[in-house]
């Protein structure tokens, strides 16, 4: 038989601030919702493109569809005036403002919303640019692309890229999103220190219009010689530094790779110009010409190729303003002024047949010559020879 307990059972006491413990989880929980609840409203009426009606709103929150529909509108209001306060300028727009709308509604006035333009001066993106050279040449591969979206996103709004560091007189268009602003090759730096010193040289000549005297080594012959340069501007094309202007030694204007100049100095009194850069030279559009429209040391010579299917793109290519290009059958025939005869070469090797010459008998007997340069060097590997050794003429 059981028996009672004695006296009254006693009650089982909460653990220390239990209570508490639980009134502020549930204090943490609602401002996480209420937190979220903000951030959502802020992403609704910035994707709205026309204004979005209290109705519309309510719909979309559980905690505005309450009983009492007054409650639920107290709650927005309250929600509304902490997004004013924390700085968001939602306005409500009437009917008579819009004569489109059937219902007033709410928007975020985006001029208001943006955040303070950033603007820099053109020393400190000549440092960024500087910086972002040596960053992108470090190894391991993680610094290029981080690299490039910092500036991206320092210059998305900024016309056209500029001719040179230093020039951001303007704000860079959104075109610069196919565009990468700044390194040296890869290695480059790491390989040759001085190569730094050497942009920043030619960087603040161009600034300054000071001549640059220089060592350059040729990509065709790797020949060195010295050149003195009137530098316009540097540009940023297919992943290499080039530094354009008058060249002196050649009379003209030409570009030339700064990781190819071995040394750069700049005349004396930096206060005094040496040149001035033509009026109306873009350097742009001289950076950008096509390579099969370049000249050299060489009289021009009139080529013609003829282009099968498989080399059908290039005729897409700009082979300059005085080309005709002609469909023959099942090829395509371009007639040209060839000067750049060694880039000329190298694309009709690389086409593997694809592309033939059908006039120019100096590109032609380039070919050949490049032909019997590659046979002779793998016939010497074959028989052992060491670089350098001929082939006897048996």
């Amino acid at each position: 038989m059981a028996t009672k307990p004695k006296g009254k059972a006693k009650p089982m006491k909460a653990a220390p601030g239990g209570k508490a413990v639980a009134a502020k989880a549930d204090d943490a929980g609602a401002r996480g919702d209420r937190s979220k609840r903000l951030l959502d409203l802020v992403m609704i009426l910035l994707r709205a493109r026309t204004p979005v009606t209290y109705r519309e709103i309510r719909e979309q929150f559980p905690a505005y569809q309450t009983l009492n529909v007054e409650a639920g509108l107290r709650a927005f209001e309250r929600d509304k005036a902490d997004l004013l306060d924390l700085g968001v300028p939602i306005r409500y727009v009437t009917p008579d403002e819009d004569d489109s709308l059937e219902d007033g509604g709410y928007v975020i006035d985006l001029k208001r919303f943006k955040m303070p333009e950033v603007r820099l001066t053109p020393d400190e993106i000549s440092a960024l640019v500087l910086a972002a050279s040596v960053a992108r040449a470090m190894p391991g591969g993680a610094y290029p692309k981080i690299v490039d979206l910092a500036l991206k996103k320092l210059a998305f709004d900024l016309p056209e890229l500029p001719d040179t560091p230093t020039e951001f007189p303007r704000p860079l268009s959104a075109t610069v999103g196919n565009t990468v602003l700044v390194h040296f090759p890869e290695g480059h730096l790491a390989a040759r220190p001085e190569l730094a010193e050497i942009y920043a040289t030619l960087e603040s000549a161009s600034k300054l219009r000071k001549r640059v005297t220089m060592i350059y080594r040729t990509a065709t012959t790797a020949m060195q010689s010295q050149r003195d340069l009137d530098p316009y501007a540097m540009v940023y094309r297919e992943g290499a530094w080039l530094v354009i202007g008058w060249c002196h030694l050649r009379n003209g204007v030409r570009s030339f790779r700064v990781d190819r100049i071995r040394e750069a100095t700049m005349a004396p009194k930096p206060k005094s110009p040496d040149f001035e850069r033509p009026e109306g030279f873009d350097v742009k559009a001289y950076a950008q010409r096509s390579p099969w429209t370049f000249t050299g040391s060489e009289a021009p010579e009139e080529v013609q190729l003829a282009l099968s299917a498989d080399a059908g793109e290039v005729a897409n290519e700009d082979f300059g303003s005085t080309a005709v290009k002609r469909v023959d059958h099942d090829r395509t025939l371009i007639t040209f002024d060839c000067a750049n005869v060694e880039f000329a070469v190298v694309r009709v090797l690389a086409a593997k047949g694809a592309i033939t010459v059908a006039r120019g008998d100096r590109l032609r007997g380039r070919i050949l010559d490049e032909l019997d340069a590659i046979d002779a060097h793998y016939r010497g590997v074959e028989l052992g020879l060491a670089p350098g050794e001929g082939l006897s003429d048996a």
